[in-house]
């Protein structure tokens, strides 16, 4: 059941890197522009929100040392924010303490550039990368304002820089994707990219959910990561656990 679900989410990336690309023509011919470029890591700082499926696409691409990159990320930075159980202040944490993600090379590329996750993809910046990495809570309102005065607000997510359309649409793929995982187990399954890696590689976090959902909620309990905003267990209408991130 996991790899139809892998093909499947292989394909929605395929749609999604179509539609981006179709999106940024139809921009540039009206005059836009867009300044995501490769080595361009200003977003890469952004706590990153996947699906489990997602997840192991990326787990199996990964080297050695990306997987060390990883643990040692997830130990020594993650870890020690993941007890603030309040959404809003763990996302401006990870961001001042947790940084960027462990799979940037060197030249600020992405390492799993081929395997990232929708809400990667579907980032799109209208503004200059260093608008990406600004912290807007410590701007001066006239700063603010004539930030927000040059956003093309029939493009973007008002009040942010980023693409409306594209966004949309790698959210409404990500959530076809938990749909197919809720169809094929009984329940879905996402959260924080590198964590839920991190618990593949370190207990087989997949395969523990054709056991159900509650053996996979008492696993996370028994991690202490039931009450907090990392990982989101979904079964029909009821979330035992909370998630949410880029």
């Amino acid at each position: 059941m996991w790899q139809q679900l892998k093909d499947e989410i292989r394909n929605r990336q395929k749609i999604l890197d179509e539609e981006i690309e179709r999106w940024i023509a139809d921009y540039r011919r009206q005059g836009g522009r867009i300044y995501c470029r490769a080595g361009c890591r200003h977003c890469c700082d952004l706590a990153v929100h996947a699906t489990m499926g997602e997840a192991l696409l990326v787990a199996e691409a990964l080297s050695g040392g990306q997987r060390r990159a990883l643990h040692e990320h997830v130990a020594s930075r993650l870890y020690p924010v993941a007890d603030i159980p309040d959404l809003k202040t763990y996302l401006r944490a990870h961001r001042q303490k947790v940084g960027f993600c462990p799979f940037l090379e060197q030249d600020g590329r992405c390492g799993v550039h081929a395997v990232r996750p929708f809400s990667c993809r579907a980032l799109l910046s209208t503004r200059p990368g260093e608008w990406c990495g600004t912290d807007f809570s410590t701007l001066h309102p006239l700063e603010k304002e004539a930030f927000l005065g040059s956003l093309d607000r029939s493009v973007v997510d008002f009040p942010v820089h980023y693409v409306a359309e594209t966004k949309d649409l790698g959210l409404e793929l990500e959530a076809a994707t938990a749909w197919e995982m809720r169809e094929r187990f009984g329940f879905s399954l996402s959260g924080n990219l590198a964590l839920l890696i991190h618990l593949q590689d370190e207990h087989d976090l997949a395969g523990l959910v054709p056991r159900g959902p509650e053996a996979v909620s008492e696993y996370l309990h028994a991690q202490g990561l039931s009450r907090l905003p990392l990982v989101s267990l979904s079964a029909g209408s009821n979330t035992m656990s909370r998630g949410g991130l880029r």
